[in-house]
């Protein structure tokens, strides 16, 4: 055979076949990539969702033996997330309201400043249904430490949600909402 017509046969045959070889090398690198980008989301979620669970109320919090100084107000309300000076996941106005509410009760003090960290997770952890599920395992420990304390949920929600934009932040993340139960261990963080 003709060098010549094989390499037009090749040529005419490549030019018949480019665009779908084309197509499928596309379609490959984008399917490569978006499982790359499926396995790092669930890296994320699963570190976020480890870090949800690990976050635990201590006894030096329900003593107030790092209570935060009083924030300003117009700073702290500029945010969704407010100002946590003593990192301990409660929102420094929230944990000075429910001291001054309860000095003399430091079961009720536990079982609020608990709650008052997981709705503030709600606002600050949730990304997608994976964290989502994990918060809510964790408020549903608190709410139920808070019914056997007989401490009182609505005014904590009402501490945490006080601005619009906590209150909108909140209603975003009830968008990722999926079924969940308890997380495993006892309702209150601090048995007192």
């Amino acid at each position: 055979m003709n060098p010549l017509a094989v390499g037009a046969f090749v040529r005419k045959v490549w030019r018949f076949l480019r665009w779908p070889v084309y197509i499928v090398l596309a379609a490959f690198v984008l399917l490569v990539g978006w499982g790359v980008k499926l396995n790092f989301d669930k890296d994320k979620t699963d570190a976020a969702v480890a870090a949800i669970h690990a976050q635990k109320l201590t006894l030096a919090d329900v003593e107030g033996k790092n209570l935060p100084p009083v924030p300003d107000q117009a700073e702290n309300d500029a945010t969704v997330v407010g100002i946590d000076k003593n990192n301990n996941g409660i929102r420094d106005d929230v944990e000075l309201a429910i001291f001054k509410k309860y000095p003399n009760s430091a079961k009720i003090r536990a079982a609020e400043l608990q709650y008052a960290m997981t709705e503030q997770m709600f606002l600050t952890k949730v990304f997608d249904t994976g964290t989502w599920k994990a918060v809510a395992e964790e408020d549903s420990r608190a709410a139920t430490c808070m019914l056997l304390i007989k401490a009182n949920r609505k005014e904590v929600q009402e501490w945490v949600n006080n601005t619009q934009k906590r209150k909108d932040e909140r209603t975003k993340v009830f968008s990722f909402i999926t079924s969940n139960g308890d997380a495993p261990g006892p309702s209150c963080d601090v048995s007192l």
